[in-house]
């Protein structure tokens, strides 16, 4: 049997030749803790039939509170490893995803596009019936997790086939204290899982000015729920006034097509208050 732990270096996949190319059929899933401000972000998503919601199929998990460590080098992260193996077993449970090519897990305050996601997926060329992970950034890869960001992750139907089988011992070998998406490229890594790589899936940036870059497969972090709406917006073809992060021109009932039922001049704004941090 296989052990799971530090043995094992990150391999890149080759792409395939000419017909036998992975399909670009997507099963998305987004987590999000209820009652705070990424509950507010997947109403928003809803309204529009963004972001997961235009996925050829996708479900909807709760999350609870993560708790945030401090390493001997002073530096804060969060750790949410035990999390999301919780949401990765629901999706198991679910069991959408073995009817489609990939497996896409996008963050509540990532707006993730499908059509284009499943461009990129097909100008990659994964091989059929390979068990492979998509590396999302070209950034860094000391401060971007080896180029692997938790806010899109991608992973080809083999790939999770093993991890299902495995993440236990991932668990116990790598343990839970750390981020989510560390946890799943040292999984991968040691399943043997390869990799393929594109640099321009999305770029972190909370601006959405960054929206009108259409070359982009998602957007993150857009934290903000006019932030969001405005993305959307673009995204969608519309023209809008973005000065400083800011939508300018963000029609102020905006909010009555994501919450219809609710009336009056306080639906002008947002219905949640993202929370100090």
């Amino acid at each position: 049997p296989k052990w799971v732990g530090g043995g094992q270096f990150e391999y890149e996949v080759s792409p395939a030749p000419k017909g036998r190319e992975a399909g670009t059929t997507l099963y998305c899933f987004m987590a999000y803790l209820p009652g705070s401000y990424e509950e507010r972000l997947v109403e928003i998503a809803r309204a529009n039939y963004a972001s997961v919601f235009a996925c050829d199929a996708h479900d909807l998990f709760h999350t609870w509170q993560s708790v945030r460590s401090k390493w001997d080098s002073e530096q804060v992260t969060l750790t949410n490893i035990d999390v999301f193996i919780d949401v990765w077993n629901h999706v198991e449970e679910a069991g959408k995803l073995w009817k489609y090519d990939w497996t896409v897990k996008v963050d509540p305050d990532c707006l993730v596009v499908p059509q284009r996601l499943k461009w990129h997926l097909g100008g990659l060329r994964a091989p059929l019936k390979t068990a492979i992970y998509v590396k999302n950034t070209d950034l860094n890869s000391s401060i971007a997790n080896g180029g692997f960001l938790g806010a899109l992750e991608v992973f080809s139907r083999e790939a999770l086939e093993l991890y299902f089988d495995w993440w236990p011992m991932c668990q116990k070998t790598i343990g839970t204290r750390g981020g989510e998406d560390g946890f799943m490229k040292r999984c991968m890594d040691a399943l043997g899982v390869g990799f393929i790589t594109d640099g321009h899936m999305f770029v972190p940036d909370n601006d959405p000015r960054r929206c009108k870059d259409s070359k982009m497969a998602a957007y993150h972090p857009l934290k903000i729920q006019e932030s969001y709406q405005c993305c959307v917006d673009v995204v969608n073809g519309m023209k809008r006034d973005i000065e400083w992060g800011v939508c300018k021109d963000l029609p102020k009932d905006w909010t009555l097509k994501v919450w219809p039922d609710c009336s009056g001049e306080s639906c002008r704004q947002p219905k949640w208050v993202e929370p100090v941090t």
